[in-house]
């Protein structure tokens, strides 16, 4: 298969619709994420196989960027991260393309989401509590606390919303919140300031090079915790 005719296979004009306002991931890594199918249409290769394989990325990019003793193994592990987004888009591609989509694979694909989603803000935390270079404004052990806490904030209504969706409830709030086609502009700049497919990855690295990775956890906690009451006042509802 050539370029063009995995994009036509992957890609249908609702997903183009509905990806078309994540800019960084439409633009960047969807095209690279095709590149990299290419040569695993024709193989053994198993779409789960690729989602595992990027759940080892994201969990090798935490401990590097946690823990790494220099820049230049924190870069590394963003490239980690970098890795976990593009083989995001490989599985599904793979899966569509050799028309192996399954119920586990989705699944194995959202866990995989989440790990990530979890391991970046963690790590962003633990980072800040490590780096001596950074400005200080809060004593070193809160950026752990807010680390962890905006971890499960940041997956905490997508589950609510999962759960509300499984049990056959009111539809109109799963819909507005997950129908990324007609999303307005405050939804669009959430989803590029939060999706870890997003922009979050690149501003994710310019933190980490310029040492203010407390600033950028503080900031996506508070983020996070707008969206978290906006979307269970949506989801809660009578």
């Amino acid at each position: 298969m050539t370029f063009s005719e995995v994009y036509a296979k992957v890609m249908p004009e609702k997903k183009r619709k509905e990806e078309r306002f994540n800019i960084f991931a439409h633009w960047i890594g969807r095209p690279i994420s095709i590149l990299m199918t290419l040569p695993l249409i024709n193989t053994k290769v198993k779409p789960t196989t690729v989602t595992k394989y990027s759940v080892l990325a994201s969990a090798i990019g935490f401990f590097l960027v946690a823990f790494g003793q220099t820049m230049s193994l924190k870069i590394i592990g963003w490239v980690f991260f970098l890795l976990w987004n593009l083989l995001d888009g490989v599985d599904g591609n793979l899966a569509r393309c050799t028309d192996q989509c399954s119920a586990l694979g989705d699944l194995w694909d959202t866990m995989a989401g989440y790990a990530a989603m979890v391991f970046t803000y963690f790590a962003a935390g633990i980072a800040a509590f490590y780096d001596v270079n950074t400005v200080v404004f809060l004593d070193a052990y809160w950026f752990l606390i807010i680390g962890g806490a905006t971890a499960v904030v940041s997956i905490f209504p997508r589950l609510v919303m999962h759960k509300k969706k499984s049990s056959n409830a009111k539809a109109e709030a799963v819909k507005a919140l997950s129908d990324k086609e007609h999303f307005g502009l405050k939804n669009i700049i959430a989803m590029n300031l939060i999706s870890p497919s997003g922009f979050m990855q690149v501003i994710f690295l310019a933190c980490i090079m310029t040492h203010i990775l407390n600033i950028y956890i503080c900031f996506y906690a508070l983020v996070n915790i707008g969206i978290m009451f906006l979307s269970l006042h949506s989801l809660l509802k009578e």
